[in-house]
């Protein structure tokens, strides 16, 4: 088995201190190696050479001054988000001499003190904080893998236990068995360990303690890594290994000196841009009472809008792997933006000429409309397009084969309720079976969960547009709905919809960059940022060879 899968953090964010050290470095490679997001951090700068750069995040500061421990928290959450796991690792012991506690100097104790007691009480107490903060912010859901790991200093035979004379000894022993009753009143599940070790496996015992679908059982315990097979964490799934029965030649597998890094659900990010600019103001968007200042809003969106979109693409490095979705009317009124557009390298698909809705068009208007606007692209950018706009939602982040659907009749109820207590017409059963509905039609999704326009744009002749909402909620319903997909969907596309209009507003600008640099922390092979056309010749090619 996986052992990395076993043990399932992966993703989780973990932050460790005394990063700098020998073991807060092993620490640091092993969650790394986990697939976990790592804060790392030491009073002096931590220099790791390590390839995972984009899940690494590194902050200096002083574990015993409160305010300083509290920032490096705040920034650790602006990285990776709220942080699960802590390691508080950071300590002091006095190596150039063992001192009995009878000539142990006052100023060694007092200085030990300060970082092994007041720094590892601070540095708990505002991790515990930060997650009391970060479930709040989830509307009271808690934290799914909420851990305390606890460690001594590093033991040599010339240092001896010296540090348990400062301090750190009293916390694993006595604080832990506080902590482990506090902590459920915050979360149900949060677990406190601590580990006094020796040179070996002490990494491992890390990864193994912090992680709820192994250790989950665990808590207000002490856990000796030493040379020896005692006190020693043995990797069983199915069953539990009393080690008062093993000996040192035991074949009994222990924790792997090595693990392979964990596999990644990999995520297919689909960023598209409708580029309505006026044309949304004749076609959907129509009304009687609009008025000049309505139509202004389109002429923002294609100079002001589309610039500031297309610089903030090209800070993240995204600007050729999105879509825009271009009405006619916009490409012929406003060709200086688009060749902009076009000139970022990215894909261009259709969306009507004068953003038509298309449950008011006969079949040879959608017709003529799609024949100018497929005309029209191919002129602007030197090929066909491929794909165009549309609003299907059998799914939320899967693509599926446009189904072939009979129209579905409302209820009138003029007539006995015989006439419409029926299923949907048989023909539906089509809808899955490619063999028999074999439309080349891919339809890519997204709905109004993840586009801008309608929380943070006021129309005002539009029943649904809000426009005061707040960004900060809008991206969090969208952060909790990556989290969520990812945890629970196989191989799914996370897709967000943008307008000029709106995301290029000077409040939700910065919004939408911080979202996507919050996608791009992940890593590339996690994460993905694609063409929606790209998007739907994979799947389309993945299900027909099915």
């Amino acid at each position: 088995m996986d052992q990395t899968a076993y043990l399932a953090i992966s993703g989780r964010h973990v932050f460790i201190t005394g990063a700098a050290g020998s073991i807060g470095s092993q620490a640091v490679r092993e969650f790394l190696d986990q697939g976990c997001n790592v804060t790392a951090h030491d009073l002096s700068p931590v220099q790791l050479q390590t390839s995972e750069t984009d899940r690494l995040h590194t902050v200096t500061g002083d574990i015993s001054d409160e305010d300083s421990i509290k920032s490096c928290m705040e920034q650790a959450q602006q990285r990776f988000g709220p942080i699960d796991i802590l390691i508080a690792n950071a300590g002091i012991a006095d190596e150039s001499q063992a001192y009995p506690i009878w000539d142990l100097p006052v100023d060694i104790w007092d200085k030990n003190y300060r970082t092994n007691a007041r720094g590892t009480f601070l540095t708990i107490k505002h991790f515990l904080r930060a997650a009391k903060s970060a479930q709040e912010n989830q509307g009271g859901r808690e934290l799914d893998n909420l851990a305390i790991v606890i460690t001594g200093s590093e033991y040599t035979k010339e240092a001896g236990y010296s540090d348990y004379a400062s301090g750190k000894a009293g916390l694993q022993y006595g604080l832990i068995q506080g902590l482990k009753n506090e902590t459920v009143r915050l979360n149900r599940k949060a677990r406190v360990n601590a580990v006094a070790y020796g040179p070996e496996n002490v990494a491992r015992a890390m990864a193994f303690l912090a992680s709820h679908r192994v250790a989950g059982h665990i808590s207000g315990q002490c856990i000796s890594v030493e040379g020896g097979i005692d006190g020693r964490l043995v990797w069983k799934e199915n069953e539990v290994v009393n080690t008062s029965d093993l000996s040192v030649s035991s074949s009994v597998q222990m924790i792997p000196q090595s693990m392979p890094k964990p596999p990644r659900n990999k995520i297919r990010v689909a960023v598209s841009i409708d580029l309505d600019a006026v044309s949304g103001w004749l076609g959907t968007g129509y009304s009687p009472d609009n008025v000049l200042a309505d139509y202004s809003a389109g002429f923002f969106a294609a100079r002001v809008g589309v610039p500031r979109l297309l610089n903030m693409l090209k800070r993240v490095g995204i600007a050729n792997k999105v879509t825009w979705f271009i009405p006619g009317h916009s490409a012929e009124s406003f060709p200086q933006e688009v060749q902009q557009v076009v000139e970022s390298g990215c894909e261009v698909g259709l969306h009507g000429y004068a953003h038509e809705g298309a449950y008011s068009l006969t079949v040879q208007q959608e017709r003529d409309i799609l024949e100018k606007c497929i005309e029209i692209a191919t002129k602007i950018t030197g090929k066909r397009p491929v794909g165009y706009h549309a609003s299907l939602t059998d799914h939320d982040c899967h693509p599926f084969f446009a189904p072939r659907r009979p129209p579905l009749q409302p209820i009138d109820y003029t007539k006995p309720a015989s006439s419409w207590m029926h299923p949907i017409p048989s023909s539906s059963s089509l809808d899955q079976n490619i063999s028999s509905d074999c439309r080349p039609l891919v339809e890519v999704p997204c709905n109004y969960y993840m586009e801008d326009m309608t929380p943070m744009q006021f129309l005002p002749h539009v029943h649904n547009s809000q426009g005061y909402v707040d960004v900060r909620v809008i991206e969090q319903m969208w952060r909790d709905r990556f989290l969520w997909i990812r945890e629970h969907e196989s191989e799914p596309i996370f897709a967000m919809l943008m307008h000029p209009d709106t995301s290029g507003m000077a409040h939700v600008i910065g919004m939408v960059e911080r979202m996507i640099r919050w996608l791009q922390s992940w890593g590339e092979d996690e994460v993905e940022f694609m063409q929606t056309g790209e998007i739907a010749r994979w799947w389309k090619e993945e299900n027909l060879r099915k």
